[in-house]
């Protein structure tokens, strides 16, 4: 704990003048927030518009005016309870097509919408994005309550489908690539291992809050990572542990898609771009009214591209498809129905390990960033499809009610050549210490359901308002994996290219393999979020889970190994003060509860993964939630990690782990996000993470201490005429991983050599504008890495190098 507070002081001191800067810029919008974000006690019934308003600046002290609208003729659905004024303003203006701004300090104007405006208060739910933001104003990926950002007692980075498509993102490996504090290591070919906090990843993204196929049964989240960004409405990542909804995983972080929701309005569009190294992508958005009163919804969004690559012989083309329909009926409920399918095929592949950085005798490659042992023959295809029905009702006491259900196929089918992780010194051939040159054909189909049923509202105890969540949530995995080795031709840095394995002639280093994993986890989980006093919200709550992993041979049903783990408890708490009407401290402690899947030197699987997640921090709010900052510290424990153990691989063709006690991780972050001016975008923070053994050893070096990432856009109205400018920097401290060369199994003669393989420091700045030619289209440009500077990704002995220049340009029309 001593060390806990040692980092929470020297990080909140680091960033303290910052944060007084910020407040300075910001203190112009210090009057809207007393207005959008104080509290009031409502008690105004349904009634016409006018003497609603009434009754609210009455009880509010605020003056509405009009602009150029007429309030007559129209109702309000009136609002009760404790509520800020933005939210009781959107709850009285709901379904008049009217929206509110201000004006002067305590001064509303009431004016016609500028956008389209929720059926009900079940789907104003679901909007939560200001348009063409960079920020969201409400989440709920912590604990199942709808908050902001602001009343969340961890850090939280939101990427917005305008984000997305002002730099030109394509997939989620792409969007996370932007979130502050993420750094993947792998395979710049194909999918990558994300890191988050020092800890991996090792859940799959999240789609609308439903748990999908475990990413280390689909090696580092091929399906989920492979997610066209065209279906996205936002991604919300909540930063440490997440037990209560997640069920079981690491301190790392919870990565939840939020997909595209129809509209109330037609709105749709389509846009095509081009770029470097003969890139080509179409995609298509229509959201439509389905029926003459609008209760019946629709949206519908397509995508196709094909590409090229830097990387040689490298080649990827790519599809989906995705609809939505919902319904929403008078009593309050909504039943929604949403299908999509993916599809990609990747050529030129090369296994993640087998792009050798160094000589045999410890000497450094010079390769080129096009470096590849990827065979024109080597592919990876991937392709999912999924169905996700959802019913919400929302009771006449406020209570809401929602069940959902998501059933998803999965297929990865993969043929990649391991020549070797080193390069002969002498004959520059490609050798590997633990096997002959050899390709690997791999067939996995990943089935996986999910169900949610969930229900919050609001009650009253001790003449005060608090929050409640209660639900349950289901997942199973069934996956299997059949592998079988064959010979290849050597290769060596004069000859990159050999013949396809004859496949009439299989040859197993380690046996061919059939492997089923059945993986099941549910659990019952709630919140409470107490009102103690106006200002201090305590958060309690916790998961009680239940956990089960079964592995057989796929091919005679013989069992391998399995694991369960029942009542796991999962607790969570969280307090949030508010220091004044913009600004909030916070504090949250979370257990962790991880089920290990590696196996040891004994063929057994590993001890589970426990330990505890803290974090402290404040956060700041203005302008109604569009202009998001926080500072945090943090500090995880956790004992029974399970680490490569380089002793090779067992016999059913799983690589040995080994099992480490007394990892702790601590760090701080300051994250900004949302408009600074009504012109000016902002997205982005900074990170600083270290983690050690119990020993004080450094652990994870491969991955930077420090990182610096921020995006902006500024749109140029006085100027150009619309013109946007904007574009992105990113910045990593130095990493570096220690290895030892033995090649002593194939050279008894050999001598074992140290190893480290770093990386300095370094930038990469992209560049993007936006002209609107006309009000429904748009052209764009973007330039990646405009200094071309060459850095490799992966430091775990390989060539893994990162994009080099490039450049694409956009054509967009908005109906």
């Amino acid at each position: 704990m001593d060390s806990f507070i040692s980092t929470a002081r020297v990080g909140v001191g680091r960033w303290l003048a910052l944060l007084l800067a910020l407040l300075a810029t910001s203190h112009a919008w210090a009057a809207e927030a007393e207005l959008t974000q104080r509290q009031v006690n409502f008690d105004i019934k349904a009634q016409p518009l006018v003497s609603a308003l009434l009754a609210f600046s009455a009880q509010t002290q605020v003056q509405v005016m009009s602009q150029g609208v007429d309030l007559a003729n129209r109702q309000s659905t009136g609002i009760t309870g404790r509520h800020t004024i933005a939210a009781a303003l959107a709850q009285l203006l709901a379904n008049t097509n009217l929206e509110y701004t201000t004006t002067a300090p305590n001064t509303i104007a009431i004016a016609p919408s500028t956008k389209a405006q929720p059926l009900s208060a079940l789907d104003a739910e679901h909007e939560v994005i200001v348009t063409g933001s960079y920020t969201t104003q409400s989440m709920n990926s912590a604990t199942g309550l709808n908050m902001t950002l602001r009343e969340t007692p961890q850090t939280v980075t939101i990427i917005t489908e305008q984000m997305i498509e002002d730099k030109g993102l394509v997939d989620m490996g792409e969007v996370l690539e932007h979130v502050p504090g993420i750094s993947q290591v792998g395979d710049a070919s194909e999918d990558a291992m994300i890191f988050i906090r020092g800890f991996q990843l090792d859940s799959a993204v999240q789609v609308d809050g439903l748990i999908t196929t475990p990413a280390n049964l689909t090696y580092s989240g091929a399906l989920s990572q492979g997610i066209d960004a065209a279906i996205v409405e936002r991604v919300e990542v909540l930063k440490g542990a997440a037990g209560i909804l997640g069920g079981l995983g690491e301190p790392s972080a919870t990565v939840n898609m939020i997909r595209k929701r129809p509209k109330d309005t037609f709105q749709s569009s389509m846009a095509l771009t081009g770029g470097s190294w003969n890139s080509f992508r179409a995609e298509g958005d229509v959201a439509t009214p389905l029926s003459e009163d609008g209760s019946v919804r629709g949206r519908f969004v397509g995508s196709w591209m094909d590409e090229d690559s830097f990387i040689d012989r490298y080649h990827r083309r790519g599809n989906v498809l995705y609809g939505i329909v919902d319904k929403s009926f008078n009593q309050g409920t909504k039943l929604s129905l949403a299908i999509d399918r993916v599809e990609s095929k990747y050529t030129g592949v090369y296994n993640w390990s087998s792009n050798p950085a160094y000589f045999t005798d410890g000497t450094p490659i010079d390769h080129d960033v096009s470096f590849s042992t990827g065979q024109r023959w080597a592919y990876r295809k991937v392709s999912e499809w999924s169905v996700t029905p959802e019913l919400e009702h929302r009771f006449d006491n406020g209570w809401t009610l929602r069940s959902s259900y998501r059933f998803s196929k999965g297929k990865i089918n993969v043929l990649n050549a391991s020549p070797g992780s080193y390069v002969d010194s002498d004959t520059l051939e490609l050798v590997d210490p633990w096997s002959t040159p050899y390709a690997l054909r791999s067939d996995r189909t990943s089935d996986t359901q999910s169900f949610n049923i969930v229900t919050t509202g609001k009650f009253s105890l001790f003449g005060r308002e608090h929050d409640a969540v209660l639900g349950y949530n289901y997942a199973r995995n069934e996956f299997v994996l059949r592998g079988r080795y064959y010979d290849v031709q050597a290769l060596s840095l004069n000859q990159l290219v050999v013949p396809a394995p004859d496949p009439s002639s299989p040859s197993s280093p380690y046996g061919a393999y059939a492997n089923k994993d059945i993986s099941t986890q549910d659990g019952v989980y709630g919140t409470l979020r107490l009102s103690v006093v106006d200002r201090l919200k305590l958060m309690a709550g916790g998961r009680v889970s239940r956990w089960e992993l079964d592995s057989s041979d796929a091919n005679t049903g013989a069992p391998r190994s399995s694991a369960k783990e029942d009542s796991v408890i999962t607790p969570y708490f969280g307090l949030v003060f508010d220091l004044n009407s913009f600004a909030s401290l916070y504090a949250s402690h979370t257990g962790i509860f991880l089920p290990n899947s590696s196996y040891g030197a004994d063929g057994k699987m590993l001890e589970p993964t426990e330990g505890t997640n803290n974090e402290v921090g404040v956060k700041l709010a203005f302008h109604d939630n569009r202009l998001n900052v926080s500072a945090a510290v943090y500090e995880a424990n956790k004992d029974n990690v399970a680490e490569w153990a380089n002793q090779g691989m067992l016999p059913n063709g799983e690589w040995i782990y080994k099992s480490v006690d007394g990892i702790k991780t601590k760090g701080y972050e300051l994250e900004i996000a949302g408009a600074v001016t009504a012109n000016w975008e902002l997205s982005g923070g900074y990170t600083h993470n270290s983690a050690k053994d119990e020993d004080g050893n450094k652990r994870t070096t491969y991955i930077p201490n420090d990182m610096f990432k921020i995006t902006s856009s500024f749109k140029l109205d006085s100027m150009l005429s619309g013109l946007t400018v904007g574009g992105s920097v990113r910045w990593q401290s130095d990493s570096y991983y220690d290895f030892v060369i033995n090649m002593s199994g194939v050279d008894p003669s050999a001598t074992p050599i140290d190893v480290r393989q770093e990386q300095d420091p370094y930038w990469l700045l992209d560049l993007m504008a936006r002209y609107p030619v006309t009000s429904s289209f748009s052209l764009s440009a973007n330039i990646n890495n405009v200094t071309d500077k060459k850095y490799n990704r992966s430091m775990w002995g390989y060539a893994d190098y990162g994009e080099p220049r490039s450049f694409s340009v956009t054509a967009r029309m908005k109906f």
